[in-house]
Parts: structure tokens; C-alpha cells; sequence
């Protein structure tokens, strides 16, 4: 049974504790970018998952990724980075909506 039909808080949980690199090469496909963002900051990662999520158009999943030991590859960016997308909070945890720095810059 693929990972990848799983509900999203179980993705969630494997791509942050799994040290199997075939369950995180799975989930870095993830149709949620929490998940595949949890998979870029697992310290199991290889740098094949590394840099496929470098280039990953969520700059969430992207910048957490350039981050990785194992990225082999880097990436410019050329915007600025929100709070968002520097956020340091765990994937499990994660509720932009209540997030204060999200709310204070929707106003």
C-alpha cells in the first residue's frame, strides 16, 4: 500500500521519525508540503531526496532542504523570505492559521 494514500498526520509522523531511506524517498513525493517539508529537515535523508526537494516550487520545502547536511545542490532566492518560510516549528505542531506571525501579517 503506498505511503502516499495514507491520512496526513501519519505521513506526518513517519516523515519525522523514519530512518528507512525507501519510506522517506516516498514520502518526499507527498502530495503535502508539511510532509515533504518534515522529510527535508529529517536528518536521514540522503542527498538524492536533498536536492529533489531543493528544487521543490514550495519555498517552505525548498529552503528547509538547502538546509540539509546532505543537499549536494543550492538554490538562490531571490525573494525574501517570510516567517513562514523560516519557521522552525515542528510539521506535527504546525497551524499557520493560528500562527501570531501569520495573522500579524495578514492585516
Amino acid at each position: 500500500m503506498s505511503l502516499l494514500i495514507r491520512p496526513l498526520e501519519e505521513q506526518l509522523l513517519l516523515a519525522k521519525t523514519t530512518t528507512d531511506k525507501s519510506l522517506l524517498w516516498e514520502l518526499h513525493k507527498s502530495p503535502y508540503m508539511n510532509v515533504r517539508r518534515a522529510v527535508a529537515r529529517n536528518s536521514n535523508i540522503d542527498s538524492d531526496i536533498a536536492d529533489n526537494l531543493i528544487a521543490d516550487p514550495v519555498l517552505n520545502v525548498s529552503y528547509m532542504a538547502k538546509l540539509s547536511s546532505k543537499a549536494t545542490k543550492n538554490r538562490e532566492f531571490r525573494t525574501t523570505l517570510t516567517d513562514c518560510v523560516l519557521c522552525e516549528k515542528s510539521e506535527l505542531d504546525l497551524n499557520c492559521i493560528e500562527c501570531e506571525k501569520f495573522n500579524n501579517n495578514m492585516i
